[in-house]
């Protein structure tokens, strides 16, 4: 058995033999998800599975942190949803079709945040169960969720501005 002894550097020792970690042993073909988007999905992030030499004392406290994160990221989508549906029920039907396309294009963005919330969750109670060191957040998620909420916002004021515009032209 190849085993790696802890060094400094090192959290633990090596269970699967791949003392050499080349970075070209993986190929783009074998990249399942959005490496990129999502860190902790990609083949690229950890080539091997560094058990831990001692046991990690996880509290409660940490499971219940997760599932309030979860539960806060499902009220932030449940909230889109709500909007996007009160758009639909009370939008005018001179202008119906541009509120259509709006709360329509807030519906994907809503199941995005709730599908979201359930991928960060499970993946972050597994690495609590296993208790894998490392990281245990996405920095990137919120960023890309949040950047397309405010893009479909400044979509919906330039053309709210546009509509504006176009009604006090016509008054003239």
């Amino acid at each position: 058995i190849n085993r790696k002894l802890p060094s400094d550097k090192d959290q633990g020792v090596n269970f699967y033999n791949d003392v050499d970690n080349d970075d070209d042993q993986i190929n783009d073909e074998e990249e399942t998800c959005m490496g990129w988007l999502f860190p902790f999905c990609s083949p690229y992030n950890n080539l091997s599975i560094i058990a831990p030499t001692s046991v990690q004392k996880i509290e409660p406290k940490i499971f219940f942190a997760n599932e309030r994160t979860f539960l806060h990221w499902l009220h932030a989508g449940i909230t889109l949803y709500t909007i996007s549906a009160g758009i639909l029920v009370f939008s005018d039907e001179d202008e119906s079709d541009w509120a259509h396309w709006y709360a329509m294009a807030l519906l994907p963005v809503s199941l995005g945040f709730c599908l979201y919330a359930l991928h960060v969750f499970l993946w972050r109670a597994d690495r609590i169960k296993t208790r894998i060191p490392g990281r245990w957040d996405d920095p990137r998620g919120p960023y890309i969720l949040g950047g397309v909420i405010v893009l479909i916002l400044l979509i919906n004021f330039f053309t709210k501005l546009a509509q504006i515009w176009n009604y006090e032209r016509t008054e003239l």
